[in-house]
């Protein structure tokens, strides 16, 4: 894997802890919007990740990459949170 890939799996790496996070200290009404907030959170993280690395090359794909993959991360917390009690 290339370098300017890294931030593709930093941003999925850190949706993840925020998602995990958010289902676990959110009371069961409040996930939605916790969870709502840290897809937005990692969508503008994305974008500063990937202005940061500033390879011309790859940047729609990368950029497309990682906020699927973040929109991914918390659609799997979404499911997991709406079994929790």
């Amino acid at each position: 894997m290339k370098g300017h890939w890294a931030g593709v799996v930093v941003i999925w790496i850190a949706t993840a802890v925020g998602a995990v996070v958010g289902v676990v200290v959110l009371a069961p009404d409040e996930r939605l919007k916790g969870l709502s907030l840290i897809l937005a959170g990692a969508v503008v993280l994305t974008f500063c990740v990937q202005l940061l690395v500033a390879e011309k090359v790859g940047f729609v794909t990368r950029l497309t990459a990682s906020a699927l993959g973040a929109f991914g991360v918390v659609l799997l917390a979404s499911l997991v949170g709406a079994f929790l009690p």
